[in-house]
């Protein structure tokens, strides 16, 4: 277990070692693939081609067979439409002529009638026996070429009868067992093709003609079928009975079903596929079958596979060798780069890389080397900030008696005035003057409520309703389960305050001024309307574009909207944010924000809501 683990580790640890497996998977898997495909691919061709072939081969022996064929029925055809050789048989059983034997007239007839069909006897060496039977029959003329034959009429003529249809003028085509004395069995399988004779002007039958052929008449021209691994070529008759079967030597092969229609068709028998094409020749109704094995050619594929398979491993040895071999130049940067980061996480922030290269390897150099020197840039600039930020401290706390000595004095004032002067309305303008600078003396970063921010806002108003007088119109709204809503401080005074500074720049009469604060979903929706000059879509386009938050110089600009809308989006994120709208009068100003109550605030007085709205 313990050898497992080391081994896993030094993997996990040696990239060298991780790319030699990931290629070696790689190359696995591509040679499974590819192998699979050829073999697939191969297969399929091979099935293709010499099923192709193998049809063709068929279609020309059945078109072999098929002359044969037509040669025994030009042979029947001599005989039966003959007249010499329909009186001859027709004379076997009339009366001799006086003065002449039976014995003799037929003798003669029988002579007469040998020598009408002479020419039978040379078509061709395969037909072993010629018989013509009258209906009872009874042999009336015999003529073989082989005297080890040996039929028993009437028997014989009986099973041939057997297998006739009445009247038809077709041949018969039989397999029969023929006895014959020179077979170790006492019989060979011989074809039968039977014919009925027929009168050529009452088209009466008078007898029957019957051919005893030599199964090699047609297994000569099973030759080229039967070459290679077959399973057998098989011959049908019109009625799908089997004619002649040649099977290979030391197989017993197996016959398909004859129901199968034309053209090639694939069984599978004993574990192996077999593939069978039938041809017909359709002036007879005819129909072969033969059968090839596809062991072969399945062999051969397998052999394309195994190749493949072969190669693959071939080329997993040599990628090994070569990745073993040219990592080291090839790694050699990142090695280098491993070790001086090493020694910058030890705490050395002198190390530089030199540069070697010009390719992937010299930008992770050069960004390497850029990121040590911004390291040690920032630990400098945090080091004198922080002394900046103790010496900006106390000057913080100097400039601090400042406003705090004018708060007091703005406080000395308003009793100054309320005692001496009795002027309610001047010192209530000092006192939200006070109350303005103590809320903006808080720092920015302390959290306030809609209530206060919504008070203060309030101060400015009244301020500003000093100077405008009975021309300026405000209203507040706002419910009061919104109040505790907590929000950061100074957030909707600047966008009020830009109303007096822009909306209302020179417009001498009706300045109209709403905020509207209302629930939306589970935050807050706060609208400052006003019936101002408006706004033009580039300057709404020129506040909402992030970009132009900072001037060229870098510097923070003036507190103004996008100050206010960068600050929502620092602290609430993209979901909450500023929409302005210009109105047919006037400007639209809408700020959503979220709604996030503190319980302590939330019992507050309702007296404070009151004075408020």
């Amino acid at each position: 277990m313990m050898k497992h683990k080391h081994v896993l580790q030094y993997i996990t640890q040696h990239f060298k070692v991780k790319l030699i497996l990931a290629l070696s998977v790689i190359i696995t898997v591509c040679s499974l693939v590819t192998g699979y495909m050829s073999y697939k691919m191969n297969l399929n061709l091979f099935e293709s081609e010499i099923s192709k072939q193998y049809l063709k081969t068929s279609e020309q022996t059945i078109e072999q067979i098929g002359f044969k064929i037509q040669d025994i029925y030009r042979i029947t055809d001599f005989v039966i439409f003959n007249p010499y050789v329909e009186k001859i048989v027709q004379n076997m059983h009339a009366e001799p002529a006086p003065g002449e034997s039976v014995e003799y007239r037929n003798f003669m007839l029988e002579r007469n009638l040998a020598n009408v069909l002479q020419p039978i006897k040379n078509e061709t060496t395969h037909i072993r026996a010629v018989y013509i039977v009258d209906l009872q029959g009874y042999n009336t003329y015999f003529s073989q070429e082989n005297p080890s034959i040996h039929l028993q009429f009437p028997d014989f003529y009986e099973q041939v009868k057997k297998g006739m249809s009445n009247a038809s003028a077709e041949i018969v085509w039989q397999r029969m067992n023929i006895p014959d004395f020179y077979e170790p069995s006492g019989e060979k399988s011989s074809l039968v093709a039977a014919r009925w004779l027929k009168s050529t002007e009452q088209q009466t039958v008078y007898g029957m003609l019957i051919l005893i052929i030599d199964e090699q008449y047609f297994g000569s021209s099973l030759d080229p079928l039967m070459a290679g691994q077959t399973a057998g070529a098989y011959i049908y008759d019109k009625y799908n009975r089997l004619l002649y079967s040649r099977e290979p030597d030391g197989s017993p092969g197996f016959e398909p079903a004859p129901d199968k229609g034309l053209g090639s068709f694939i069984e599978h028998r004993d574990g192996n596929d077999y593939l069978f094409v039938k041809s017909e020749y359709e002036p007879r109704s005819f129909t072969l079958v033969s059968g090839i094995s596809l062991g072969d050619i399945k062999a051969k594929g397998r052999t394309v596979y195994h190749l493949a398979l072969a190669f693959g491993l071939v080329s997993i040895v040599l990628m090994a060798v070569s990745v073993s071999f040219f990592s080291g130049k090839m790694l050699q940067p990142l090695q280098v780069l491993v070790r001086a980061m090493q020694r910058v996480r030890e705490g050395n922030l002198r190390t530089t890389i030199p540069r070697t290269s010009n390719d992937e390897f010299a930008f992770l150099t050069d960004s390497f080397n850029k990121m040590v020197a911004d390291i040690q840039s920032l630990i400098q600039e945090v080091y004198v900030s922080k002394l900046s930020e103790q010496e900006a401290e106390l000057k913080a706390l100097q400039a601090q008696l400042n406003p705090h000595f004018l708060h007091n004095a703005l406080n000395s004032i308003y009793w100054k005035i309320m005692l001496l002067y009795d002027d309610e309305e001047t010192a209530a303008l000092v006192t939200s003057l006070s109350d303005l600078l103590r809320y903006s003396l808080a720092p920015v970063s302390t959290l306030s409520t809609l209530r206060d921010e919504l008070a203060q806002i309030r101060n400015y108003i009244r301020i500003q309703e000093a100077r405008h007088g009975d021309e300026l119109h405000v209203n507040i709204e706002a419910p009061e389960e919104l109040l505790s809503c907590r929000m950061q401080r100074l957030l909707l005074q600047p966008l009020v305050e830009n109303v007096f500074v822009h909306a209302f720049l020179d417009q001498t009469a009706s300045k109209r001024l709403a905020i509207r604060v209302s629930r939306r979903e589970a935050g807050m929706l706060v609208e400052i309307e006003d019936n101002g000059h408006g706004i033009s879509p580039e300057m709404i386009h020129h506040l909402l574009d992030d970009r132009t938050l900072y001037n060229e110089r870098g510097e923070r600009e003036r507190l103004g909207v996008r100050n206010v809308l960068r600050r929502i989006y620092l602290v609430h994120g993209a979901s909450y944010g500023l929409e302005i709208r210009r109105l047919p009068q006037g400007t639209l100003v809408r700020v959503t924000l979220p709604c996030e109550t503190d319980r302590m605030e939330e019992r507050g007085t309702a007296n404070d809501a009151h004075s408020i709205s």
